[in-house]
């Protein structure tokens, strides 16, 4: 009686198994649109190349063909863009860098002046957040300048010159509500040994 309750048992066991594991699936989605791979496996046991492209697969081409998120964002962004830059272009109207050949531990007035536009009449609203960085010959930062606001549309900022001689690059970036802008290159300072400035 003993060995026939375990045998039932075992048996009611065994087959609740057998149930579960006919209705698990492992299967992934994503894996099941990449296609037989019966035909590829031939040609790689065989030393035949499919092609010289390498075949994508698996979920991050799925996300990347079927994220609609993304797409939605570029759309948005692509709109966005082309309101901006039909609405408002931030221009340097011009960049003072006084003096332009420095000695060291001298002092360099740097000034720059803004417009929306090209627009040549005065803006008197134009509120701008500025900064000159300044680098050296090899494209290295050196300092970064937050410019401050003298008049309605210039911005400058004095640079203690406390670098070894040789030649400074200024970039120029300033952003507002209305536009942004970046001006590399925008001027250049000589840094001279002391006593040697004309």
């Amino acid at each position: 009686m003993k060995y026939s309750t375990f045998i039932l048992i075992g048996m009611v066991f065994l087959l609740s198994i057998v149930a579960l594991m006919s209705h698990a699936s492992a299967e992934c989605v994503s894996c099941e649109k990449e296609g037989d791979w019966g035909q590829s496996a031939n040609a790689f046991i065989n030393g035949q190349p499919m092609s010289d492209d390498p075949i994508p697969f698996g979920p991050k081409v799925e996300r990347q063909t079927t994220s609609q998120f993304e797409k939605q964002d570029k759309a948005t962004d692509t709109a966005g863009q082309g309101s901006a830059s039909v609405a408002a272009e931030l221009l340097l109207k011009s960049l003072n860098v006084t003096p332009a050949q420095a000695n060291q531990a001298s002092t360099v007035k740097i000034t720059a002046t803004f417009a929306l536009n090209g627009s040549t009449e005065e803006q008197k609203e134009l509120q701008l957040t500025a900064a000159a960085t300044i680098k050296d010959s090899t494209g290295k930062d050196i300092v970064k300048l937050n410019l401050i606001r003298t008049s309605e549309n210039e911005y400058s900022k004095d640079w203690t010159v406390n670098v070894p001689p040789g030649i400074y690059s200024v970039d120029i970036a300033a952003s507002s509500l209305e536009a942004a802008g970046t001006f590399a290159d925008a001027a250049q300072i000589e840094v001279v040994a002391s006593g040697n400035a004309s």
